[in-house]
């Protein structure tokens, strides 16, 4: 498709229908945007160069067939361009514009974006488009997003304006390119192996000695979560080292996704820059005894690619947009975004793909630049976008690093100096800079969805925020301007609520022997010999007069596998399976005693003394066994059966026992009622009301660890229920 000349303007305004500020530009004196025709050969920009004297400024993007040229001190402006456009190779040229923020924008001069507002149909679009003699360039992967062709004889500013006249369209700006904005970072002596951001001992980092404790608090965060591989960050960057064995298997697996937003033909996001590799290895670099570890161990890297040397920011957008619909597609997932680059204005479409990234409750988060500025007098894009959390970076004593923006639009500060993460070829780099602060906050923000994934972006927000580190006394000239503080991972995860214990029925089965009597027990196996195979099965038993068996059933189908009379022991209240024997408590007969059962012959071969009382319930850890009296918990030793402590019932009576991921599930019959408490802070996790109806809902508990199912005996409807538990 053969470009047509554009005609020349004088008027460069628009209004930004996204946000509705007017924004009029002025053109620079020694810098010109030029587009080439298709096809252009590679040479062309030297050519191009050789017969006009004009020199490369910013770079060239060969593939969507542009560069940006310098003008010599002295030349005339208006004669260059003319000069340029003159040239068989090049298409069209526009100066480089300021806005009126002082900001440099490369726009180029044939071509715009156009966002259609959603409603409105693929065909009903492109019909559009089709009146108003525009052609498509891309299709961006943004649902209605379009990169076009100005329409012949018509300028760039006013086809915007006329787009953005239209009531079908949500906004029309121009197609910008940027340039090197993968925030600047200083590589140093990688010999230095430190993860002082993580865990700062005073160390000595590059000839630098830091102050003990100014980090995040990484160390003490891994006490409450490493993360959860159904979170995922996606790191829109240069890409990634896809084989770099400390990252390697944290990778979300792309299967046939697009992940290159930067090159059309190829869906690989691969880094040949460093700067991405190094960036995701500060969030998810592996847990795996080999180089470093991310904050973020057990989540899950996405690298988005986009080109940040001479890329497009419409794509950058696509790639953010497509963080979105992934969030949308897979509920049960949640997602952060990590971005360490810069634009250089105000972008709807980026600005446009933030909002809907947030709306789709995606936490994004961007570096605040690296240009020692206050971003509330020179704006920082898309850092000072209220929707996103804005990463100022701090040294190894907690000061502002030299380099780093600030400002009251700065949301917190991270560690951004002398940082030291993964690098291409399998090697790893000491990096400076806004960008390696980011994906601090970035990790924090994963590590507070695995702990709770119900959180909205607000929430995630206000707990990394109001959870810093004050920094004012060590930057006395930046109060205020560092964000809340420097931020702590450990207080953050601390101050994160868990989310309400969720439980989901999933089916039901009969007894196997009616109750007449006054207990029932359950307890799970993992791996029990019934007859002359080893498998999985639920161990049951209810009271019946005559006839005490504990069965084995199969778990899924309630089906009998097998049973056993446990001799000598006719009013067992409770039972636990220890791994290699059934330990049973009595409730009457025989009570004051754990005794252990032969799980193929039902003979007696242990016995140990307990507190006297009713056994109404018995669970065991591994280390301790749990043993209930109904108004009486007690922590036993697992073989004298010493008593190691005591404390009531959480939740009142308790009828029924069991453990699992950590906490003891303690059954109320009376009420219907779960409680489910730490084993050994006794705090309440939560309640679960048990299903069914009756006044003996509560009379046997069992928990497989391996799918968190909960196993409920209702004697009074003579019923197991079985649940899937969410903690």
């Amino acid at each position: 498709m053969q470009k047509h000349k554009v005609r020349q303007e004088t008027d460069y305004e628009y209004t930004n229908k996204f946000s509705g500020k007017q924004i009029r530009f002025t053109p620079k004196s020694d810098e010109i945007v030029a587009t080439f025709q298709p096809h252009t050969a590679e040479m062309a920009a030297r050519d191009v160069m050789r017969s006009t004297t004009l020199g490369i400024s910013q770079g060239i993007n060969q593939e969507r067939g542009f560069a940006v040229f310098q003008v010599r001190s002295g030349q005339d402006m208006d004669a260059a361009t003319r000069q340029l456009t003159a040239q068989p190779q090049i298409a069209n040229a526009l100066p480089v514009m300021v806005d009126d923020e002082g900001l440099t924008r490369y726009f180029l001069p044939d071509e715009f974006t156009v966002q259609f507002r959603n409603g409105i149909s693929k065909e009903q679009a492109e019909r559009i488009l089709t009146e108003k003699g525009t052609k498509i360039i891309v299709e961006q992967r943004t649902p209605g997003y379009y990169t076009l062709l100005v329409p012949e004889g018509k300028g760039l500013f006013e086809t915007i304006r006329d787009f953005s006249s239209m009531d079908q369209v949500s906004f029309a700006e121009p197609s910008e390119a940027g340039f090197n904005d993968a925030l600047a970072y200083f590589p140093d002596d990688p010999e230095f192996t430190k993860l002082w951001g993580l865990h700062n001992t005073g160390q000595v980092i590059n000839g630098v000695t830091g102050t003990a404790d100014a980090d995040i608090d990484a160390v003490e965060a891994w006490d409450i979560t490493r993360g959860d591989p159904s979170v995922i960050v996606a790191v829109i960057d240069t890409g990634a080292d896809l084989n770099h064995p400390d990252l390697q298997s944290n990778f979300l697996p792309r299967g046939a996704e697009d992940w290159d937003f930067a090159d059309a033909a190829d869906p690989v996001p691969d880094d040949t820059m460093g700067h991405g590799t190094h960036v995701a290895g500060t969030i998810g670099a592996a847990d795996n005894t080999t180089g470093v570890i991310g904050l973020a161990s057990r989540c899950r890297i996405m690298p988005l690619r986009v080109d940040l040397t001479t890329g497009m920011n419409q794509n950058r957008a696509d790639a953010i947009n497509y963080v979105a619909a992934q969030a949308t597609s897979h509920p049960t997932q949640r997602y952060v975004i990590n971005c360490s680059w810069r634009m250089s204005g105000d972008h709807a479409g980026v600005h446009n793909a933030i909002i809907n990234a947030v709306t789709n409750n995606v936490v994004v988060v961007f570096a605040a630049g690296n240009n020692n500025q206050d971003i509330d007098v020179t704006p920082q894009y898309p850092a000072v976008y209220p929707e996103v959390i804005a990463v100022a970076a701090t040294d190894q004593r907690d000061r502002k690093a030299s380099f780093s923006n600030y400002g009251t639009k700065v949301d917190v500060s991270a560690p951004g100096v002398n940082i030291y993460s993964t690098y291409p070829d399998d090697t790893y780099n000491f990096l400076d800079g806004t960008s390696m602060a980011s994906p601090h906050v970035a990790g924090l923000a994963a590590l507070i969805r695995s702990r709770n994934s119900s959180l909205t972006v607000q929430h995630v927000r206000q707990i990394i925020e109001s959870s810093c580190d004050n920094i004012d006394a060590k930057n006395p000239a930046y109060v205020g301007k560092l964000g809340k503080g420097r931020i702590n991972a450990y207080r953050a995860l601390a101050a994160t609520p868990l989310p309400p214990i969720g439980f989901r029925l999933s089916r039901k089965f009969p007894f196997p022997q009616r109750n007449n009597g006054s207990s029932s027990g359950l307890s799970y196996a993992r791996r029990i010999r019934i007859g002359l195979t080893y498998r999985s099965a639920l161990l049951f038993l209810t009271q019946q007069p005559f006839s005490e068996k504990i069965y084995y059933l199969n778990p899924s189908t309630g089906g009998v596998l097998g049973a056993v009379d446990p001799v000598l022991n006719d009013t067992i209240g409770s039972l636990e399976w220890d791994g290699i024997n059934i330990r049973v408590a009595n409730v009457t007969t025989g009570s004051g005693a754990i005794n252990t059962i032969h799980p193929q012959t039902g003979a007696q071969l242990a016995s140990i003394p307990v507190p006297t009382g009713r056994g109404e319930g018995l669970a065991d850890d591994g280390v301790n066994l749990y043993y209930s009296t109904i108004m009486r918990i007690y922590v036993l030793n697992r073989s004298t059966g010493a008593v190691m402590r005591s404390f009531p019932p959480p939740g009142g009576a308790c009828r029924a026992l069991a453990y699992g991921r950590g906490f003891l599930f303690s059954g109320n019959s009376a009420t219907g009622m779960i409680t489910v408490f730490d084993r050994n802070t006794l705090a309440i996790r939560g309640t679960i009301a048990a299903p069914g109806s009756g006044t003996f809902k509560v009379e046997g508990l069992a928990f497989n660890p391996a799918t968190n199912e909960l196993f409920i005996a209702n004697q009074s409807e003579n019923l197991i229920y079985v649940g899937m538990v969410t903690l």
